[in-house]
């Protein structure tokens, strides 16, 4: 006769931990677009990038006719999908660091949900919302400054708007890791600030074919072309075989970012404990 020790508790159902997390996203969304007047302040920062950086490519083109592969047409649809994804995704981290500095993360862990689970769930459907809205003005902007839309195909469609998604989940994973820094340092806003830098300016306000050719290289080794240069890539220069490998880099980074949020979070997590919360 065999001992057995007392039994685990069962995990919970894939399906319901989908519904539980889904209906947090859908509530996120919900509430975000029952305030269209909370999108004013995105939208006009946004429609302002826009407008000046088209008259800056307007300039820098004038008398050519490309640069780097790129038209001007191409560097306008260019800076609109590739600012989608920091207006978009780009401000989560400064809540999350509030509630570790101020302690509050300590109440919500012992609520019943996975933590990070929660937190992605609620961030992507809030985020969702800004990046529709600001699609759609993209669209407007994009027709009256840069000309016909770029995007052609369904296909091409769709890998845009998997490659904006990867985008927001990746944005997502790397200020989480972020923001969890907050349990080891009493001010980590310089960590972000830098952060930030490097995502602009690797991809976002230049594509990385602008670059010298030794720093483009380097730059493809680290996750920040990959939050803005990706999809504006597929979006204006369109090319099969091209955005399958930028999805495949994009879904690389977001798994890897995904496991250092993993890991960060456990280590933090357990300073509450011992800290005593």
């Amino acid at each position: 006769m065999t001992c057995r020790g007392p039994r685990r508790p069962a995990p919970l159902g894939i399906r319901t931990a989908l519904r539980k997390y889904s209906t947090a996203a859908l509530v996120s969304l919900r509430n975000r677009l029952a305030y269209p007047a909370a999108f004013a302040g995105s939208l006009l920062t946004y429609g302002l990038f826009v407008f000046v950086f088209s008259r800056i490519w307007a300039s820098i083109y004038s008398g050519r006719g490309d640069i780097a592969g790129y038209d001007r047409a191409g560097m306008v649809w260019y800076f609109i999908v590739a600012e989608i994804s920091v207006f978009g995704f780009g401000h989560f981290y400064s809540t999350l660091s509030e509630d570790i500095k101020s302690g509050q993360v300590a109440y919500l862990l012992a609520r019943p949900y996975g933590f990070t689970a929660y937190h992605f769930s609620q961030t992507m459907g809030n985020t969702l919302g800004d990046c529709l809205v600001l699609a759609a003005e993209g669209v407007l902007l994009g027709r009256l400054l840069g000309g016909p839309v770029p995007v052609t195909s369904l296909v091409q469609g769709a890998a845009l708007v998997l490659s904006i998604l990867l985008a927001g989940c990746l944005q997502f994973f790397l200020q989480f890791a972020i923001a969890m820094t907050a349990f080891w340092l009493e001010e980590n806003a310089a960590v972000y600030w830098i952060y930030q830098k490097l995502a602009l300016v690797i991809g976002t306000f230049l594509p990385l074919e602008f670059l010298p050719p030794a720093a483009a290289a380097a730059a493809r080794w680290t996750p920040f072309p990959y939050l803005s240069w990706a999809p504006a890539r597929i979006a204006v220069a369109w090319e099969p075989r091209e955005a399958l490998g930028l999805l495949a880099a994009q879904a690389a980074w977001t798994a890897a970012a995904a496991l250092l949020c993993r890991g960060v979070f456990a280590a933090g997590r357990g300073k509450i404990t011992v800290n005593g919360g």
